[in-house]
């Protein structure tokens, strides 16, 4: 089923996402005269995801679909002659990898698998691609059904033997016996042979240009579960198989690249093997290969490498990538920066960068290859624009637009105004936010308002299209949404002002915010609510047991327990780092840090929201809350349980679910707030 092409004017609907097409993975052809992309469409009815393959001519301006059907192609990847294009799916239990020639036509069918493949990157003269990729669990029963051309049935095993702390990941699942590695596909013998192995996965790779060499980045820890940041860079030299490692010091490194010349290695990371939850700023750091030296990039420059800006739409979040300019004379990268995501070049001689994307909004994605540089692009009226630039060595680099998402949507409805906020916290700290106001507002009246947390928290709000805070508008509320202090895009100081000391300046911030709407003349002080995910959701709860100004509440996926956040959260054995030691060490400050130790002050009529399958927060961090709130019988309380859904429900999960839970949050508000 084609997505939905919205006709009549309205306000915004809760399943207006569905509508949207939106671009996702991007490949330059070698020559930059094509761009390979995916296209993500939803079909509310199957209540499922799709994504295909398309090739845009970047002089003509023509786009082309290349695969069609129900599946999800992704991570396309041009071979190093531009003959071929290799990509990614999933399809009947297996993922695949298929070959397509430039001519277009039928993929070939090259290699599949029960087990996991990542990125693919070709190499050897293109007479291989390199993989990341996850081995299964050995299963006798699936392999004989793939050997038949049957569907694997998906089954949970006997038992599952855990001996690892770090065994599960949100979205992801349990993790099988091995961890991801390097592979290298034989194209001509489809032999796989493994390239490295170890305890630790491969964190990110890069083939040189010339496809002899890969630098990828692991941790080198005996123990890398509960010293996460303890990673190293290694070569690998195709021809020989010999390992070498980089005079790197350790630290998180969350992208890597050699420069075209050969000369130089770049990565984006820190250097603290002890930081909080991304507190640490990620600088590109340069290792010189002939002379040995090497030396951070930008020193001075206190904005985070990679893309935090938060949205409902799948973007943001990613792994950050790095990429050369032809010339190796400059690097190009994102930067999170106080609501956006931009797009900047450094050059290789210490400095600031240069912001190369002057659009406000965000960049969540771009790739560069030979001279050619592709963005996607996303702001307040955009959900994802295609632009390209022909030559990124230029002194000033020119874009054009390739494609536009969804042309047809915004012109059809009628939008909320979204107005820039800056206000002062009660210690004089500035703080920055956005207020989305109803479609037909009117200032002489008095509206409800809802005050949005985000998650993270080191994360931001940005400039973007948020299809939620429009929905609510459109509901009839204004929304306020600001980014209080632990968030990213304000500098290292300002995110690291929570480590250790949750539910304090933040608490300040959101409270100062609370107070900017009561201050506003179109606000009705008596019906402001609260809301957010995750951290936001902390945050919600945390408020409602400090104060009884809101109205009305809806936490979602939250956290209240600091103390079984550990053993019960993917991520729990970094409390470590972001609290300053574990709760048997400190457990009057895990206390004090806890929404829990404050429920029985809650008056706050409150929604739970959590997701069954949730790794990241558990549901029984919703459970404890809802049944001491059920026992203590102060508060009205309900309890919303998603079935199979992971923390990232709200801009992945089933469509009917994601629609029930933007219908389930507004209808609280109205219950007791109108």
């Amino acid at each position: 089923m084609a997505p939905r092409t919205a006709i009549n004017k309205s306000r915004v609907l809760a399943d207006d996402f569905s509508r949207f097409r939106l671009p996702r993975s991007l490949a330059l052809h070698p020559d930059g005269k094509l761009l390979a992309y995916t296209l993500e469409w939803c079909d509310l009815e199957k209540k499922k995801y799709f994504a295909n393959l398309h090739v845009l001519d970047t002089e003509r301006i023509e786009s082309r679909q290349w695969t069609r059907g129900e599946h999800t192609d992704r991570a396309p990847a041009w071979s190093m002659d531009g003959s071929r294009l290799a990509f990614v799916r999933h399809e009947k239990g297996l993922d695949r990898i298929f070959i397509v020639s430039r001519e277009g036509g039928a993929p070939a069918e090259v290699f599949s698998t029960r087990g996991n493949i990542g990125l693919v990157q070709w190499a050897q003269d293109d007479r291989v691609l390199i993989l990341r990729f996850r081995t299964p669990d050995p299963d006798p029963e699936a392999d004989k059904a793939v050997t038949e051309g049957k569907e694997p049935e998906t089954k949970p095993p006997a038992v599952r033997k855990i001996t690892r702390l770090f065994y599960k990941l949100d979205g992801d699942g349990f993790f099988p016996e091995a961890r991801w590695q390097l592979y290298r596909l034989d194209l001509q013998t489809k032999k796989l042979t493994a390239l490295t192995q170890g305890k630790a996965d491969v964190e990110c790779w890069h083939v040189s240009q010339n496809g002899w060499q890969i630098a990828y980045v692991t941790n080198v820890h005996r123990d890398p579960d509960q010293n996460p940041f303890h990673s190293a860079i290694f070569e690998l030299n195709l021809r020989t198989g010999k390992r070498s490692e980089y005079n790197v010091p350790l630290g998180e490194k969350v992208a890597v690249a050699v420069s075209p010349n050969g000369r130089y290695l770049v990565y984006l990371g820190h250097h603290n093997l002890r930081g909080g939850w991304g507190v640490e700023t990620f600088h590109p750091h340069l290792l010189d290969l002939k002379t040995g030296k090497r030396r951070d990039l930008t020193p001075h420059f206190d904005r985070q490498a990679g893309d935090e800006t938060l949205g409902d739409l799948g973007y943001g979040l990613a792994v950050p990538p790095v990429f050369w300019s032809a010339d190796s004379r400059h690097l190009f990268y994102q930067v999170t920066d106080e609501g956006d995501t931009y797009l900047v070049r450094a050059s290789i001689k210490p400095g600031d960068p240069e912001r190369i994307w002057p659009a406000r909004g965000q960049v969540p994605t771009f790739t560069v290859r030979g001279k050619g540089l592709a963005l996607i692009h996303r702001d307040f009226t955009t959900t994802a624009d295609v632009h390209f630039c022909a030559d990124n060595t230029a002194r000033r680099l020119s874009f054009v637009k390739l494609a536009e998402s969804t042309p047809e949507y915004f012109p059809s409805r009628i939008l909320g105004k979204t107005k820039e906020i800056r206000f002062r916290s009660g210690d004089g700290t500035r703080l920055h936010g956005w207020l989305v106001t109803p479609p037909d507002f009117k200032a002489t009246k008095k509206y409800p308002a809802i005050l949005q947390v985000h998650g993270g928290p080191r994360c931001q709000y940005g400039r973007v299209y948020f299809h939620e805070m429009q929905y609510l508008a459109a509901q009839g509320f204004i929304v306020f949404y600001t980014n209080p202090r632990g968030s990213q895009g304000y500098g290292r100081d300002f995110a690291a002002a929570i480590t250790n000391a949750w539910g304090t300046d933040d608490f300040n911030d959101i409270m100062a915010a609370a107070d900017f709407l009561e201050a506003q003349p179109f606000v009705d002080r008596k019906r402001i609510g609260i809301t957010g995910g995750s951290y936001g959701g902390y945050m919600t709860n945390y408020a409602i047991g400090r104060t009884h100004r809101f109205r009305a509440a809806v936490t979602q996926r939250s956290v209240v327990n600091m103390r079984t956040f550990l053993g019960t959260s993917d991520i729990g054995h970094h409390d470590f780092y972001e609290f300053g030691g574990h709760y048997w060490e400190n457990p009057d400050g895990y206390d004090a840090m806890s929404p829990l130790t404050y429920a029985n002050n809650v008056r706050t009529p409150l929604l739970i929201m959590h997701n069954e399958d949730d790794l990241r927060c558990s549901i029984e961090q919703a459970e404890q809350l809802f049944g001491r709130l059920k026992v203590l019988g102060k508060a009205p309380v309900e309890f919303w349980r998603f079935p199979e859904e992971s923390h990232s429900l709200s801009r992945g999960g089933r469509p009917d679910r994601r629609i029930a839970r933007l219908e389930g949050i507004a209808a609280w508000f109205k219950k007791w707030m109108k």
